[in-house]
């Protein structure tokens, strides 16, 4: 065998070697890559069952915090319908309405000052939010409700407190000598209580006649009422947002 051709079989020896290790190599690197993505697709499958389960626990504790905001919304659209008949009612005898009795006065003052105040319970809805729980829920609609639902509670609790001011810094103080507060409530409490009280009568009388032709008296009772209808519309409103949560929320659970 010539030189040269010694030199050629080792160069074709080489190269069989060198092709041998780069295809070893390659399969090799490609066992490490293939690897590595299955060990990426395994955690981000193991991710997003841990997600489903949380969105499913976060669901689940946000139906049944609903399921009580609507009882309480129940409760408090009661008490606004009464406390906005007693100031139609008082309204009407400034107007010339013939003159109730003066236990019926006294219900009607006493239910004007009720405080009314829509707080629904709110801790799985809080931890939600906090703890990043909204961005787990899968339905742009269920998150988009729980969005409106909230800014309706807050503008709901704006016109709550509008509403409070009104009786505490304006008609308060126009009834106040005017108007016993001791009988208030109990000619008020009455109507929900035993006539068992824990006071008697008042040796004040109260002074209806000059109260129901004080002008001032009938305008704040007409703001009043106007917040206390807006604040009446705005509960009738979260109510329904939170009837769609429920319906919605069953539909995510249903699903997953």
């Amino acid at each position: 065998m010539t030189r040269s051709g010694h030199f050629g079989f080792v160069r074709i020896a080489m190269t069989s070697i060198e092709k041998g290790y780069l295809k070893r190599i390659t399969i090799e690197g490609a066992a490490i890559v293939a690897s590595i993505l299955l060990a990426f697709a395994i955690d981000a499958w193991w991710d997003e069952r841990r997600d489903r389960v949380d969105e499913r626990s976060y669901l689940a504790s946000l139906r049944q915090e609903l399921a009580e905001s609507i009882e309480v919304a129940s409760q408090s659209i009661e008490s606004r319908v009464i406390a906005i008949a007693a100031h139609e009612s008082l309204i009407a005898q400034i107007q010339g309405a013939p003159r109730a009795s003066i236990g019926d006065l006294y219900l009607w003052v006493s239910s004007v000052s009720l405080p009314i105040q829509y707080i629904p319970p709110r801790s799985a809805f809080n931890d939600t939010v906090a703890s990043g729980g909204v961005m787990l829920i899968q339905s742009d609609e269920l998150r988009l409700a729980l969005a409106e639902f909230d800014q309706g509670l807050r503008y709901l609790q704006q016109v709550d407190s509008a509403s409070w001011a009104v009786w505490e810094e304006r008609l308060q103080p126009l009834l106040e000598g005017r108007v016993p507060r001791v009988e208030r409530l109990r000619q008020g409490l009455r109507a929900k209580w035993t006539d068992d009280v824990p006071f008697g009568n008042s040796p004040h009388a109260a002074d209806f006649d000059g109260v129901l032709a004080d002008p001032r008296f009938e305008d704040m009772l007409a703001e009043r009422w106007l917040r206390l209808q807006n604040g009446l519309d705005g509960i009738e409103r979260l109510g329904k947002h939170a009837a769609n949560l429920v319906r919605l929320i069953d539909i995510e659970l249903q699903s997953k």
